[in-house]
Parts: C-alpha cells; structure tokens; sequence
C-alpha cells in the first residue's frame, strides 16, 4: 500500500467531520463560507462567524471537542491509510453529489479517485442472495464493466460483493460503507476490500474509527443511489437494504430496475414489487445498456455457455422456480431417479446448479444472453 502525507487541510476537513457537535447540515453551510483549515481556526478561538451558526450551550460543546480533539494522532491515522479527504467545496468533489441536497459535507476516500469522473451503474441487493441471485450480480457486474461503466455498491453480503467482484474482472468499481475506511465490514470481505482500496475505489462519510452501526447503513444507501445513474436491485425481500436505495434513487430522479424472479422464491418478491410499481425489468444486460443509451458497438460479445438439452432442461425450469430435493425433482420429473441423476450430475459438472445439504438450485445467472454486437 502506498503510503501519502495528507495536507493541513484533509486534517482540517477530517477533524470537522468527527466534532459530535457539527451536524452535517451545519457543516455544510459552514464550509460553504470558509476552508476547513480557517474554520476549524475559527472554532477554537471562538470567532463570531462560526459563533452565529450555534447556540451558546452548543457552541461551547463544539469548541470543547475540538480543544481536545488530537489532530495529530487524526493525521498518523489517515497517513497510516492512504486515506484522501474532500469537501463538498472541494473541485474533485464528486459531481453526481455536487447538487445533491443531501450531500455529506465531507468524503474520505482510499484508492483510485479517477473512477469518479466516469459513468456508474449501482447494482443492490439482498445479503442472503440466491446461488444464481450471486451469478446474476456477477454477470451484470463483469459486462457493465467491460463496457467501461463503473459498478457501485455497498461491499455487503450476497449480492453487492457479487456485483463488486463481476465489475473487478473487466473494469473498476465503487463501494461505498457504513463504517471508517480504516475497517472492513464484514470482515470476511478484507481480501477484496485490500483489492479495491489499491485498484478501485471505497468511499465512506465517517471519519476514520467509525464503527458499522444500523443507522448507517441507510445513509450509505443514500450515497449508493446518489453517486449512480441507474439502480439495479437483483434480488430482493419485501423490506430491506436494496430497497431503501432504489427510493432513494426515485427521490433523485435516478431509473430503477430490478431482475424479476419466480414468485415461489422470497428473494424474489422485493424485486416483483419494484417491477409493478414500474420499475423497468432486466431480463439482460443489454436492457441496462438500452437505459444508459449505448449503442450495440459499446457492448462487450456475449459470452458463450454450456447448452443444457433433454432433461436437464426441465430441471434447470423448474430450479429457476424454487429449489428442489432429489426426491422431488424425480417426482416432477416422472421418470427414472438414474435418468434424473444424470441430468443432474451433467448440470453439476457445468457449474449450472449447485447442492447445498441436499437441496439443488440455480448457480447460473437467470439473465438471458445478450444481443450480438454488429
């Protein structure tokens, strides 16, 4: 990891942003009149431009934390990091953010900050994500990537990690977390955090020591929706994460779409509900593409699969409903259990359907393939 000094006013905005007393609405406004470095000058001597902003009792708050706040120990930390910090005001403030009236007055960042210059396609979904819910992330993930459009998410469980993965074969991509950049949660995730703070990009708006919490995963998701043109939700319960970004992404006026599934399968049904609400369907790729206006020579080839016949048809409609034992797939079948197992295991072998304690599903993404390139 590259190690970088980071300037008096990183320090500066990093400090604000931990100050308990600072809400982010006031923050916003006080940075909008003065750079971090004079206001935080401003705040321990009492100045009456930042004054005017707080009541007595809070103002004397503010001062207290910031006369013992370690700025110091804050610069160590983000050195110790590589971790960048902007401001709303900043110029590499992210543009999809710079009209947002939610924006987070301050930004910490580790990676590639280039990526932000580029077009972002949010993919969301559920943590307890189908074998083929994952398979559908990833897919997209790789050929939005391919296609040179970045991939956010939020480096959860299931199908975000998925997403992030996908996009980390062919192209860039974005995660944005609930937590201090010096952390990864989960922590399961730390081999592809490490990869993307060197390669890609992680954003967060907490100061570096913030622990993940609940609350902060619904701010988060505002970021996600904010930063993206587009949101995809793959799979998706009734309530939940994925859900919350894709009506944060309507209040922005961003488009929402969403994978359908079988109604027979619970992850499912978040992703229906967005569909009759009027959310556009993603049945391939290419309908992300047709909604960001790319032409058929700015998509990647369709990548070539196993062809499934006989059997092994019938098993992977009804797997694409809801998962199966042996027995009752040979039920519905009507058939030979020795026919069935040998579609079975063909579909094993091709890494089309998995078994998890002696249930069968879906491994294989559920998009269809895309149009050929002309």
């Amino acid at each position: 990891m590259t190690v970088r000094a980071p300037s008096n006013a990183e320090v500066a905005a990093a400090a604000l942003a931990s100050l308990t007393a600072m809400s982010p609405m006031r923050l916003r406004q006080a940075l909008s009149e003065r750079e971090p470095e004079g206001l935080w000058g401003d705040i321990e001597v009492g100045r009456a431009n930042i004054r005017r902003l707080f009541s007595n009792d809070k103002f004397r708050q503010l001062q207290t934390e910031a006369h013992r706040f370690d700025i110091e120990a804050t610069r160590a930390q983000l050195s110790a990091c590589s971790t960048r910090v902007i401001t709303c005001i900043s110029d590499d403030f992210p543009a999809a953010l710079r009209e947002d009236g939610d924006k987070p007055p301050v930004l910490f960042l580790r990676g590639d900050l280039s990526i932000l210059q580029q077009r972002m396609v949010a993919i969301v979904g559920t943590r307890r994500a189908t074998a083929s819910g994952r398979a559908t992330a990833t897919e997209l993930g790789e050929q939005l990537a391919a296609a040179g459009i970045v991939v956010v998410s939020g480096l959860a469980l299931g199908v975000d990690t998925a997403a992030h993965r996908g996009a980390m074969r062919c192209g860039s991509t974005v995660a944005v977390v609930g937590c201090g950049l010096d952390r990864c949660y989960p922590a399961r995730h730390q081999a592809v955090f490490d990869e993307m703070t060197e390669q890609h990009l992680v954003i967060s708006e907490w100061p570096l020591g913030t622990p993940p919490a609940p609350f902060r995963f619904p701010m988060r998701n505002r970021l996600i929706s904010a930063l993206s043109e587009i949101v995809v939700v793959v799979e998706s319960g009734d309530t939940g994460g994925s859900l919350i970004t894709a009506r944060e992404a309507l209040e922005r006026g961003r488009a929402v779409m969403a994978v359908p599934g079988s109604p027979r399968v619970a992850t499912s049904s978040g992703t229906n509900a967005l569909i009759r609400d009027g959310a556009t369907p993603v049945t391939s790729v290419d309908d992300v593409f047709d909604e960001l206006g790319l032409g058929p020579s700015c998509r990647p080839a369709p990548q070539s699969t196993h062809r499934v016949k006989g059997m092994a048809v019938e098993i992977v409609h009804e797997l694409s409903q809801e998962s199966l034992t042996l027995n009752q797939l040979v039920e519905r079948m009507s058939t030979s259990i020795g026919e069935v197992v040998v579609a079975v295991s063909e579909l094993l072998q091709h890494q089309i359907i998995t078994e998890s304690n002696g249930w069968f599903e879906l491994s294989r993404s559920t998009l269809v393939s895309g149009k050929e390139c002309q």
